[in-house]
């Protein structure tokens, strides 16, 4: 059961912080803090972590801090995304985080509906709903996804343990700034990993499944999580990401001892670690990529990525990318085609 944040007098609710990483974004920081003026909820305060940023950062930081006291600005030598966090928190006195990168926007119930929610539900330790994508061109657009077909991606699960860690193992299954998180839980989980960047906060849900916390999905109106995609947006690099990506899936190998979500976490690995040799070859790294295809083939056990590891340097990419996601008996196919043609070219 819930009731409504109207029934409850914003007094009697506790703070919440908002925590900005914030590294070069002058031109975008100012619409993330007036998405947290416009909060309805009014009882937080908002840290911007200026990650020693060269451009105005500071100048339009400040400027919001003198006209509302609930905004405070911290410098740092620049450190990344996940220490920026951690300065943030080490900073905040609220007993809800709330975190929001600089380019980022959170609708105006956001706080209101899930500081109420945990409220009232002192079993949950994370508040999540959902997210949709906007481009600066075009703030208005709310899209499921700028990069693949835009049509919903969140598992939308709830609930604590094995569920939500296959939920996690499979893909990140939320923005960062799609939860609210009670203090209690960075206590006990600790800060994050500044060693995984880009996927911090992937890694931060592992981490905090694996220890047994619950979360819960709910999508109320006026809450989204808004993530703007703009060409200097860390994700638009598929390549890096990946081999993030990869670097959160050996860390949950050391943490988790549920046999079949190893299990899929490896599997999931060796998926990748294929994905991260095709962008090789694409790159133009074709030995990079035959190294990738390699290390897919003998975690996965699967013999048609040890053939894209030999045919690697060889064949297109367009025909690698048809190796990788075809059916064994397909694949063995077109390999016995592809290697005549080779052996033959090779003969001439």
């Amino acid at each position: 059961m819930f009731m409504t944040p109207g029934s409850i007098p914003q007094s009697h609710l506790p703070s919440v912080t908002v925590v900005i990483p914030a590294y070069n974004y002058g031109h975008f920081i100012g619409q993330a803090l007036e998405s947290v003026r416009a909060q309805t909820y009014q009882n937080w305060e908002c840290i911007v972590i200026d990650d020693g940023s060269t451009d105005n950062t500071r100048d339009v930081v400040t400027g919001y801090a003198e006209k509302d006291r609930r905004i405070k600005y911290v410098y740092q030598k620049n450190q990344g995304l996940g220490a920026s966090r951690n300065t943030g928190i080490r900073n905040g006195a609220g007993t809800y985080f709330q975190f929001l990168d600089a380019d980022d926007l959170i609708e105006p119930r956001k706080l209101e509906y899930q500081a109420a929610y945990l409220e009232q539900h002192p079993e949950v330790d994370i508040v999540y709903g959902d997210a949709r994508f906007f481009s600066t061109e075009n703030m208005e657009a709310r899209l499921y996804s700028m990069w693949e077909e835009d049509k919903p991606w969140m598992p939308q699960v709830s609930g604590k343990g094995r569920e939500v860690l296959m939920a996690l193992i499979r893909a990140n299954m939320m923005v960062v700034n799609a939860p609210l998180i009670r203090r209690g839980v960075i206590e006990s989980v600790g800060f994050f990993d500044g060693r995984v960047k880009g996927v911090e906060d992937w890694d931060y849900w592992i981490r905090c499944a694996v220890q047994g916390k619950q979360f819960h999905y709910q999508d109320w109106k006026g809450t989204l999580a808004l993530v703007r995609s703009h060409p200097s947006s860390m994700s638009k690099d598929r390549r890096e990401m990946i081999k993030r990506g990869l670097l959160v899936r050996k860390k949950a190998e050391r943490i988790i001892t549920e046999v079949d979500i190893l299990k899929l976490n490896r599997a999931r690995t060796a998926e990748d670690e294929a994905l991260l040799g095709l962008e090789e070859v694409k790159s133009g790294s074709r030995f990079r990529g035959t190294y990738r295809f390699s290390k897919a083939g003998i975690i996965g056990r699967n013999l048609t990525w040890i053939i894209c590891a030999f045919l690697s340097p060889f064949v297109a990419q367009r025909e690698l990318g048809l190796l990788i996601w075809s059916s064994s008996r397909q694949c063995m196919a077109r390999i016995k085609q592809k290697l005549k043609s080779e052996i033959w070219s090779l003969v001439r």
